[in-house]
C-alpha cells in the first residue's frame, strides 16, 4: 500500500503540523476566544433550531453544510426544521442538491445522522456540534477548505480543494476507508499535543481547528484586499452580507432566545 503521504495530491501540496502551529501563533485573542467556543456555541444553535433536539439539528445543519456559507446553512437548515420539509434540487428555492434532500427527508424521518451521512467531514462537523465538542473518547476535526489550508500552509483553490484525496477510497469488501482524512486529522492531532505541553493546559483538536479556521478567513480576506478585490471576492463578499443579513432577520422573527452565534473569520465590508 502506498503510504498516504506519497500520495500525488500530498506531493504536490506538502501538509505539516508546522503548518497548523503558525496559523495557531498569528491568533488575536478574539480569534483564540471565539475559536474556543465555536462548537459550544454551534451546539446551541442546532438545539435552538430543532426544538432542543440537539442531534437533528445538529445532523441537518451537517447535511446542508457543502459549498454554503456558514449563514446560509444555518438558514436552510433553521427554515426546514421550522417546515419539518427539507429542501434540495431543482424547484425548492434551495442551493443545496436532491441528494442533500433525501439525506434530510431521513433525518427528519427519525434516523440517526451516523446512518445517514457518509463523508468524514459532514459527519465529524454533526458530532462537533451535537455535543458542543468532542464526546468521550473521540478526537473529531473538520477538514475543510481552510482546515486543509492550515495544514498546507497557504489557501488552497477551490479546485485544489476538491481534487484531494478525503472523500476516502473503496476497499475490495465495499467498504471505505478514510485514511488520507485520518492523515490530516493526525496532524491536528499532534498540533494539540503540542499547544497543550506550551500552554500547561488541555487543547483538543477540534478546538486547535476551529481556531486556526478563524485565522485563515481573516488572512484571507487581508489578502483579497492587499491585492484588491476580484469579480469573485466581490461576489462572494456580496453574497455573505446577504446571508448574513437573512439569517441575522430570521432569528429576530424567529429564535429571538437564541443569545449566541458562531460567526466566521471573515468581517463585513
Amino acid at each position: 500500500m502506498i503510504p498516504v503521504e506519497s500520495h500525488p495530491w500530498f506531493l504536490a501540496h506538502p501538509v505539516s503540523c508546522a503548518h497548523i502551529l503558525w496559523h495557531w501563533q498569528q491568533a488575536t485573542r478574539s480569534d483564540t476566544a471565539r475559536g474556543w467556543r465555536w462548537y459550544a456555541e454551534a451546539h446551541a444553535v442546532a438545539v435552538s433550531i430543532a426544538d432542543g433536539d440537539a442531534t437533528l439539528g445538529s445532523g441537518v445543519l451537517a447535511v446542508y453544510s457543502p459549498q454554503q456559507a456558514w449563514s446560509v446553512n444555518v438558514l436552510t437548515a433553521a427554515r426546514v426544521l421550522r417546515d419539518r420539509r427539507a429542501v434540495g434540487g431543482p424547484g425548492t428555492g434551495a442551493f443545496a442538491s436532491a441528494t442533500q434532500r433525501v439525506a434530510a427527508e431521513r433525518l427528519l424521518a427519525g434516523e440517526h445522522y451516523d446512518t445517514v451521512l457518509t463523508g468524514p467531514k459532514i459527519r465529524s462537523f454533526a458530532h462537533l456540534i451535537e455535543h458542543g465538542g468532542d464526546a468521550p473518547g473521540t478526537a473529531r476535526v473538520v477538514v475543510d477548505r481552510h482546515a486543509l489550508s492550515v495544514a498546507c500552509g497557504r489557501s488552497l483553490t477551490a479546485a485544489e480543494y476538491g481534487a484531494a484525496p478525503l472523500r476516502g477510497t473503496r476497499r475490495v469488501d465495499g467498504s471505505l476507508t478514510h485514511r488520507h482524512y485520518d492523515y490530516v486529522t493526525a496532524l491536528y492531532e499532534r498540533a494539540a499535543a503540542v499547544i497543550s505541553a506550551e500552554d500547561g493546559r488541555p487543547v483538543r483538536p477540534y478546538q486547535v481547528q476551529a481556531v486556526t479556521w478563524l485565522v485563515r478567513q481573516r488572512l484571507n480576506q487581508r489578502a483579497e484586499q492587499q491585492r484588491g478585490p476580484t469579480r469573485l471576492d466581490r461576489g462572494r463578499a456580496h453574497a455573505r452580507r446577504n446571508g448574513e443579513r437573512a439569517w441575522s432577520d430570521f432569528r429576530a422573527h424567529h429564535l429571538p432566545e437564541l443569545a449566541t452565534f458562531p460567526g466566521t473569520g471573515y468581517t463585513a465590508a
